[in-house]
Parts: C-alpha cells; sequence; structure tokens
C-alpha cells in the first residue's frame, strides 16, 4: 500500500480500518432518531460516507445537544435503547445525566481495558484496591468491572475513610491502588509498603510538571504510576502504560480528531487543539464526533506496548474559555497545572487582561506567600506553555475563588 501524505504505513493503515468500521457505526447511529436528524439537516446520509471529507461533512455533536437529548425520560431519549443493562449518573452543573451502556458495550469496554492492564503491568495475581466513589457515578464500578474481567483480585474500598484503608491495604497486601493522587498520596504517608502500582485520575496530573515525582516522593519509593483519561460518556479514552511515553489513545474502541476549535479544520499532526470523539462499536448513546472541549495535541510514536497514537501532556486546558491577546490564542486553565507543578502555589489565581493605549497587557495574580514561589521560573513556564509573556506577576496571601478572568477590554468575566 502506498504510505498516504503526513502518515506512517501503520497510521494510514490505522485510518482504514477505522473507515471501515466507522461506515458500519454511522448506519447504526443513523437509525437514532438524534443522529438521524443531524443527517438529514446537512443533506447526508450514511451511506454517502464513503472517504474522509465526506465523513467530515458530518456536523460536529456539541455537549449541550447531548446531554439535552439525554435527560428526556427514557422513553423519549432515543439514546435509549431497550438493551441498556446499566445506567450511571454523571454531574453536570447542579443535574445529573444518565450514562447508558449495553452488555455488549460493557463488554468491549471491560476488554479494551483489560489489554490496557496488561500493558501498566498489572497481573492477575495482583490484588487491587479501589477508591473512587461507587454510588450512582461510574468511576468506581468501571475499574471494578475491567479488574474482575481481566482475572485480577478487587476490594472495592470505596472514598474517605483513610485509616481503615491502610489497614485493609496492608492487612490483604494489596499491590495495585486506584485512586486519585491526593488521596494516594495521603496514604502513603501512613505507609502502604507493599503497592508497587498506582493509577491515578479525578484530577489533572501528566499534564502536571513533576507531579509524579511528587507523588513518589510521598511513597519514599519508585513505583509504576499509570494515568487515565476517560468522560463518563467515553470509557475509556487513554491510558499510560509502564514504558512511560504519554496517555496512549484507544484507537480500537475510539476515533480520535484534533480541530482548530474556531474553524472546526483538522490542525496538522502535532499540533494544539479541540479534542472530538466518534465511537467505533457503541450501541447506547454513541458518540458522533463529539467535541469533548477539551485541549491537547496527539503524537505518533511507537511504543513498546504496541500502541503509537499518544497525548503526552493528557488535556491541557478547556477549548470553551478561549481568550485572543497579543495576537496569540491563549485558554487560562492552562495556568492551573503549571501553577501545580510549582511548590508555594496556591490553588487560586486570577487572570486580568487589560489595554492601555491599544496594547494588550497580560497580569496574572496568584494565591501564595511572597519570597516562596519562584516568579522567575514560572514566568518562563507560562512563556513556554502559553507562547505568551505575562507584563506582571502578583502574588497574594488570600485570593477567594470566584471569577478566573477578568477581560477589561470587553467587560466580562468567567
Amino acid at each position: 500500500m502506498k504510505e498516504k501524505r503526513g502518515v506512517s504505513k501503520r497510521t494510514a493503515g490505522l485510518k482504514d480500518e477505522w473507515l471501515s468500521r466507522l461506515k458500519t457505526q454511522l448506519q447504526e447511529g443513523s437509525r437514532l432518531n438524534f443522529y438521524g436528524k443531524k443527517f438529514e439537516q446537512a443533506g447526508l446520509k450514511a451511506s454517502d460516507i464513503k472517504s474522509w471529507d465526506d465523513f467530515r461533512r458530518i456536523p460536529f455533536t456539541t455537549s449541550k445537544e447531548i446531554l439535552d437529548e439525554l435527560q428526556k425520560k427514557p422513553s423519549k431519549c432515543s439514546l435509549f435503547l431497550p438493551g441498556v443493562t446499566r445506567i450511571n449518573f454523571s454531574p453536570s452543573g447542579k443535574e445529573l445525566f444518565p450514562v447508558y451502556n449495553t452488555q455488549n458495550d460493557l463488554d468491549r469496554m471491560h476488554r479494551v481495558c483489560a489489554q490496557t492492564l496488561a500493558a501498566a503491568g498489572v497481573t492477575k495475581d495482583d490484588i487491587c484496591a479501589v477508591t473512587f466513589g461507587y454510588h450512582l457515578f461510574i468511576a468506581g464500578l468501571f475499574y471494578q468491572n475491567q479488574l474482575e474481567y481481566y482475572g485480577a483480585k478487587v476490594i472495592p474500598l470505596g472514598p474517605g475513610e483513610s485509616e481503615r484503608a491502610v489497614e485493609i491495604i496492608n492487612a490483604y497486601q494489596v499491590s495495585v491502588l486506584i485512586s486519585n493522587p491526593t488521596f494516594a498520596m495521603k496514604l502513603a504517608e501512613s505507609g502502604i509498603p507493599g503497592v508497587r502500582l498506582l493509577f491515578v485520575g479525578g484530577e489533572p496530573f501528566s499534564s502536571v510538571e513533576g507531579y509524579a515525582e511528587r507523588v513518589r516522593a510521598a511513597f519514599g519509593r519508585e513505583i509504576g504510576i499509570i494515568d487515565s483519561y476517560s468522560m463518563a460518556l467515553c470509557m475509556p479514552i487513554a491510558r499510560s502504560c509502564r514504558f512511560d511515553q504519554g496517555l496512549h489513545l484507544m484507537e480500537d474502541f475510539i476515533y480520535p480528531e484534533v480541530i482548530e476549535p474556531d474553524t472546526g479544520f483538522p490542525v496538522p499532526p502535532g499540533e494544539k487543539g479541540e479534542l472530538v470523539l466518534t465511537h467505533l462499536y457503541k450501541e447506547a448513546a454513541p458518540l458522533l464526533r463529539y467535541r469533548t472541549g477539551d485541549l491537547t495535541f496527539i503524537r505518533e510514536e511507537a511504543c513498546a506496548c504496541g500502541r503509537s497514537l499518544t497525548m503526552p501532556k493528557g488535556i491541557l486546558g478547556r477549548t470553551d474559555e478561549m481568550l485572543k491577546i497579543k495576537g496569540v490564542k491563549f485558554w487560562p486553565s492552562q495556568i492551573g497545572p503549571i501553577l501545580q507543578s510549582l511548590p508555594g502555589a496556591g490553588k487560586n489565581y486570577r487572570v486580568i487582561v487589560s489595554n492601555p493605549k491599544g496594547v494588550d497587557r497580560l497580569t496574572l495574580l496568584i494565591e501564595g506567600r511572597e519570597g516562596q514561589l519562584d516568579l522567575e521560573t514560572l514566568s518562563k513556564k507560562l512563556k513556554r506553555e502559553t507562547l505568551l509573556a505575562f507584563n506582571e506577576i502578583k502574588v497574594s496571601d488570600g485570593l477567594s475563588g470566584g471569577p478566573v478572568v477578568e477581560d477589561q477590554r470587553k467587560g466580562r468575566t468567567f
């Protein structure tokens, strides 16, 4: 096969496999009224999709569109199928929206995840403890089921009760811990010497420089750390492996695109943009060109685990808050992970954009203690990650929550 311009032979072959599978998925998805209407409005039929140019004619699906449909009663929701066997929930603001899965959906999810557990270094002799919640939400059961499917032993600890968690972890020789990194470090302070592998989630990790080193320091030894990226509407999406090359996309589960948020056009390989997802195999509530609103970049790099499409730094921010400053696109949520990588920085910050004398001026107000923060290092990191030079960085002992951005040019905050 002739290699396609700009991609490797492996990726060219993968794209052929994706397109073949997507044709079937689109035929099935278009029978759902929600997507049937989108095809009709675009003047398309699923049978029209024969090339990638055809595929890119399919309208994007927004979060609001799909959440509005999911919040209908099951009898009125076209994304709810008679074959649904599990209904989890996920918060959206003050509301909960359902997460629908058929048994086939669950089986495929567990099968794909089992491959990543092996790549992470989990064995069937491992005893694993899951500290994510099991009530209503999907995270706890997501890990519980994939580990059981794989054949490992699992203790459903759930969140909180750190003293009891430490007792059980040590008494039952837990070797694999599944937790958010903050709680894992709290448990490590009490001593959990048998844990050799930590799966983290629930908060930014790969995007925070130095976070892995801080976690290992809390454990007082070298341990394997596996990061994951998923959404309630699509689990799994990406997970790192024991070779530590970034978060590998589940290319046998989803088709990923990275687009320029303003235009919707694909960005060149390796460039930053908004992640768009399409399920390859999904019966209930499939996603079709779903705009995640998450900012990332994808790199192709062969890994010893067998995968090659990777998000080296995970998720970098949110695209729905983009500002244009000094001609450069800027996402304020990029600042959070940068601050988390610096000792002495608090979690609160505020970006102030002004335009005195017609020239954009960028000020960052951060929570912390004067003299404890290395502002020169912070300034360099900000320039490297955002491509913007901040005119002023101020430190405040106490900075309350509230609007993160004050755009004085347009008189708005968010």
